[in-house]
């Protein structure tokens, strides 16, 4: 009786040692106990982060680089230029020719207005009017103004121009203007009245 008890249980055992490896080499059941394994686990096997391309990052960086040196560019085009058109428009003889443009059309107030701070506190607006409006109304009015010569030295220029009026446009005055530069503006500081000369009748008018 012993016996036979003896040769059940070694059956038994062979039956289920059997049946576990049938079952271990199921590739169902060995996923599910994969999973199961994984799931009862203090550290769980995470999943790897996807790692960010290295061409779509260099594409990236390449566009952000672009975008930032086309600002600068932007930048530095607009100073550029800003600089060219204050050049352009405050040299000493644009001034002149605006001075003598302005008393042309017997603008005083105009005129008055490129005088130097120092040239106006020895010369008020009213007076400067009178004074002008007093060479129109005897000698008519500025014809023709060329610019005869222009010399700057830093901060300062001397602008020599000849002056016809109208009344009389077979002879010119010469006159030397001296500039001065403040704050990127050109201004006339004094004007020194020269000889009168005899000009051609086909002197252009300025």
């Amino acid at each position: 009786m012993a016996m036979n008890d003896s040769k059940r249980r070694a059956e038994l055992t062979q039956l289920v040692e059997r049946r576990r490896r049938e079952l271990s080499e199921r590739p169902d059941i060995s996923q599910t106990m994969r999973k199961l394994s994984q799931s009862s686990s203090r550290n769980p096997i995470l999943p790897q982060p996807q790692k960010r391309s290295t061409v779509r990052t260099l594409i990236f960086t390449g566009i952000a680089v672009f975008v930032m040196l086309v600002c600068i560019m932007g930048t530095v085009a607009v100073v550029w230029a800003n600089s060219v058109v204050q050049t352009g428009f405050s040299d000493p003889q644009t001034t002149v020719q605006q001075f003598y443009g302005a008393l042309h059309q017997q603008n005083y107030s105009q005129a008055y207005g490129y005088f130097s701070s120092n040239a106006k506190a020895h010369l008020t607006e009213d007076a400067f009017a009178e004074q002008y409006g007093g060479y129109d109304r005897i000698d008519g009015i500025v014809q023709s103004y060329p610019i005869q010569s222009s010399v700057v030295n830093g901060n300062s220029a001397d602008v020599t121009v000849l002056v016809s009026r109208r009344g009389d446009d077979g002879t010119a005055q010469i006159q030397t203007l001296h500039l001065i530069k403040s704050g990127g503006t050109w201004y006339i500081d004094s004007i020194k009245l020269g000889n009168v000369v005899p000009i051609s009748s086909t002197t252009p008018a300025s």
